[in-house]
């Protein structure tokens, strides 16, 4: 009873963690009216590799690391660079005379995993809470449990957000059927620039860091 009693708690953690609007979350929406379940569900497959690799460092004991000064900066900086880069691309696209629904399954797959995994690599937000939040707790339950038990804390953790990318990536799929090309125009250049305020927005943080 009680370890499924963790296996529930863990998995709606995850979704709750997946489920905010943010950069991922915007991306996978884009993807999914334009180019359909698989281009979505590789950006969240993507986001979700970084989820991973999070939670292996923390386990190898990197936390400390991630919170030096320096790293924080560089985390601001890249992410700044990387969402203004993808927002200002996506626009672009979305008004060029030649914007299309993407059909290649090799091209949806391989750019949308790329694209979801640097996203979720150079969001300091995600780090944040990846090494702040899950590293202090996990840290705390590494102590007090065994590594049976730690292992099925993070797995349900990556279930949940699982469960919440193939609900966004349906969504859209079926969605996109009644979307024309000028409302997958305004989608993409909605989110590009959704995307974009969430650069500026850690561009600022690290001017403020600076300043400070």
């Amino acid at each position: 009873m009680e370890w499924i009693l963790i296996a529930i708690h863990q998995t709606i953690l995850g979704v709750s963690l997946a489920a905010p609007v943010g950069p991922i979350n915007i991306e996978m929406i884009k993807r999914g009216i334009t180019g359909g379940f698989w281009s979505s569900w590789f950006v969240g497959l993507g986001g979700m590799t970084a989820d991973i690799l999070f939670m292996l460092l923390i386990l190898v004991g990197l936390t400390s690391f991630i919170e030096l000064q320096p790293v924080t900066l560089c985390l601001y900086a890249v992410g700044f660079f990387m969402l203004s880069y993808v927002g200002i691309k996506s626009i672009t696209q979305a008004l060029s005379t030649s914007f299309l629904i993407t059909t290649d399954r090799n091209e949806i797959e391989g750019s949308s995993y790329i694209t979801g995994l640097l996203i979720a690599l150079t969001n300091p937000l995600n780090i944040v809470f990846w090494f702040g939040v899950f590293g202090s707790t996990l840290s705390e339950t590494i102590i007090n449990h065994s590594w049976l038990y730690v292992f099925l804390y993070s797995f349900f953790i990556i279930f949940g957000i699982l469960i919440w990318n193939l609900t966004i990536a349906g969504i859209m799929h079926f969605a996109r059927r009644f979307v024309n090309a000028a409302a997958l125009r305004t989608v993409t250049v909605i989110a590009g620039s959704m995307l974009i305020v969430f650069g500026i927005q850690f561009g600022i943080k690290l001017i403020l860091i600076l300043i400070n």
